[in-house]
């Protein structure tokens, strides 16, 4: 299937499809973005993070060739990809074409290393490694791959958490070192990911809140260390993640800006010879609030900005590739970013989407609404049918009139660096029962809130976030789950999963309020649970992306849950897929609960395709059964995951397995 997927892929890029503009659906396949040129933001593959290394100008003498490298997902898409300039989409962003993974010495090594960064010197185009401590690898593009050239021994160097290289003069290249304090960030009695809480009874973090500073060394044209290892700056931001060497053409911009995993971004002025340690200031927004980047990770690098200069800010991350273009030196300010697109590509909702496959805006046709790893909410409008949609780039939806954002802050189960993660899973309904459709979301928070659409069946609109109560306390629950909404003899009914990781159902007293219904039961009346019981970190439990969908016809709505591929339903240490994955049977990580009658349940089964594996990631697989597509055989599917496709399954290709 994947094969499948990357021959698609391969056509799509190099131009050899028809004309587009919502292409058919394809079984096994991910939903691909409409529009005339089927924009869609840079992914690459099977993974759910992007981290830009670096730039070269390899195929255009005015816009650099990009490089980015995706360390998280499925093995065979993991490594260095290479964009190649392609235009510019209609909002003014680059758009690039992907020309593969891109080989080079760590290419297929379980070691490879994140200290790396590709840059241009004159023709050659070189990635620079700091693999160790004590040493330096340098490859040289040699118009296909980067090939081994030297390795350089280096001294004075250590807990070096990022670099960045520029060539300082005629003679002498610049590496600044991100170093960290070697905090250990769980708390030291947690340190194997047990049960025990990152926070104390008053709630406080236990562990240390790692910090990062700045190191430079300098290194001759013949990659040889030349001098000691200098100290830039004390201590000067938490969560380090990543350093980019700026530098303006006219002089005014020269220094590094250093990043946070929350988002945080500062800039150290660059100073020749350092007398006393330098200070570090925030990164500015136009209107001179402080800017963030607003995705977890801050994976940034600097790229040119046409004007001779390297201060362009590019950063990806658990989140779409956007580049910041430099407003001002004087800040320095930085403006709204562009996205990073790619043409005929497969639709892209962020890591980890929870899809809704709904008629949004009142039009006739089934759109996709979203959420994220980002805490994001995502409308794709379809301006095609529901047998052949035509889904538009995303837009993010509102909530009493600001971006949807909803966040954890300090308190996040997998402790506060986790604060920038929301994990937002939606579940779109008409929760009021005045036609239109709002939404109830929970996510990293484990509390669940409603948005009531307060527009028009055709002008959606939602309002402030509303906490769902259950005998005046929030309804809380596990962690990043989608809640499924049921009716039950006329009233709507929400599922959840509970303190005790049970799914667990509440009945609609109003738009706020809840009322214990009881826990979902088999028909044999046991209930129903998700942890495998193995002695698994608190992160494990919860993440069940939870669906009722009447999937066989019958008219009772059926069950289906995705989850992670540890997780054990119904029960722990027996259950799916829990169970197949002790025997490294790893299969798509959805499951069917088939309702035999009165909202009793048979056993899960665990889905297959064609009486085949089909493993889209570790993460949650969040299920969306649909009218997408051709019916004849009854509804389909759509699956949402951690690399933020959509994958199509038509109903007669699934199979399952117990």
């Amino acid at each position: 299937m994947k094969r499948l997927f990357a021959i698609v892929l391969w056509f799509a890029c190099t131009g050899l499809l028809p004309a587009w503009g919502g292409p058919p659906l394809r079984n096994g396949q991910p939903l691909m973005a409409g529009g005339p040129e089927g924009l869609a933001p840079w992914s690459s593959g099977l993974v759910y993070s992007h981290r830009p290394m670096g730039w070269a100008y390899l195929t255009r003498d005015d816009v650099p060739d990009i490089f980015l490298y995706s360390p998280n997902g499925i093995g065979e898409d993991r490594g260095l990809w290479r964009g190649v300039p392609d235009g510019t989409a209609p909002d003014g962003g680059p758009v690039y074409r992907q020309a593969g993974r891109i080989a080079n010495p760590w290419d297929g090594s379980d070691k490879f290393h994140a200290r790396f960064r590709i840059f241009q010197d004159g023709k050659d185009a070189w990635m620079v490694t700091l693999a160790t401590t004590k040493e330096l690898s340098v490859a040289r593009w040699d118009g296909e791959a980067f090939v081994p050239y030297c390795k350089s021994p280096v001294e004075g160097v250590s807990r070096v958490q990022d670099m960045d290289i520029i060539k300082r003069d005629k003679r002498t290249y610049e590496i600044i070192l991100l170093c960290n304090d070697g905090a250990d960030y769980r708390p030291v009695e947690d340190s194997k990911a047990t049960k025990l809480s990152y926070y104390d009874g008053a709630g406080i973090y236990r562990g240390t809140f790692p910090k990062g500073r700045l190191f430079r060394l300098e290194f001759n044209l013949d990659w040889r260390q030349a001098g000691r290892v200098t100290q830039v700056t004390d201590w000067i931001v938490q969560g380090p993640s990543r350093v980019a060497a700026v530098r303006s053409a006219d002089g005014t911009l020269d220094g590094y800006i250093v990043g946070s995993n929350l988002g945080a971004l500062k800039f150290v002025p660059y100073q020749k010879k350092i007398s006393t340690l330098l200070s570090a200031v925030p990164v500015l927004n136009p209107d001179g609030t402080v800017r963030d980047h607003g995705a977890y990770s801050n994976q940034l690098s600097s790229l040119p900005d046409g004007r001779g200069g390297i201060t362009s800010l590019f950063i990806g991350g658990e989140c779409a590739p956007r580049i910041y273009p430099l407003v001002s030196a004087d800040g320095p300010v930085y403006g709204d970013y562009h996205l990073v697109w790619q043409r005929r590509a497969p639709l892209y909702g962020g890591s980890l989407t929870v899809p809704n496959v709904v008629d949004w805006d009142g039009d006739g046709v089934l759109d996709i609404v979203a959420g994220n790893s980002e805490g994001r909410l995502l409308f794709f409008k379809n301006d095609g049918s529901n047998l052949q949609p035509d889904f538009r780039p995303s837009v993010e939806l509102t909530s009493d009139g600001e971006p949807i954002r909803l966040l954890p802050g300090y308190y996040v189960v997998q402790g506060p660096f986790e604060g920038a993660w929301g994990y937002l899973c939606p579940t779109v309904c008409d929760w009021n029962g005045d036609g239109l459709p709002d939404v109830i979301v929970s996510g990293s928070r484990a509390k669940y809130e409603l948005l009531l659409n307060v527009g028009t069946r055709t002008e959606p609109r939602l309002g402030k976030p509303h906490t769902i109560r259950y005998d005046g306390m929030e309804l809380h629950g596990t962690w990043r789950v989608r809640p499924a909404v049921t009716t039950i003899d006329g009233v709507l009914h929400l599922l959840i999963m509970d303190d005790a990781n049970a799914l667990h159902l509440y009945r609609r007293l109003d738009d706020t309020h809840v009322e214990d219904a009881g826990r979902l039961l088999l028909t044999d009346g046991r209930i129903i649970t998700g942890h495998n019981g193995a002695g698994e970190g608190l992160g494990q439990l919860g993440r069940g992306k939870l669906r009722f969908y009447d999937w066989d016809g019958d008219g009772d709505e059926d069950l289906f849950v995705g989850t992670v591929k540890r997780s054990s339903y119904p029960a722990p240490n027996d259950g799916l897929p829990y169970r197949r994955f002790k025997k490294k049977q790893i299969d798509m990580q959805v499951l069917y609960f088939e309702n035999l009658g009165n909202m009793r349940f048979a056993a899960p089964k665990q889905l297959q395709i064609d009486g085949q594996s089909f493993y889209l990631g570790a993460h949650s697989n969040a299920p969306e059964p649909c009218l997408l597509g051709d019916t004849s055989h009854g509804p389909n599917l759509v699956v949402g995951c951690e690399s933020g496709k959509y994958f199509f399954f038509e109903h007669n290709h699934i199979t399952y397995v117990e």
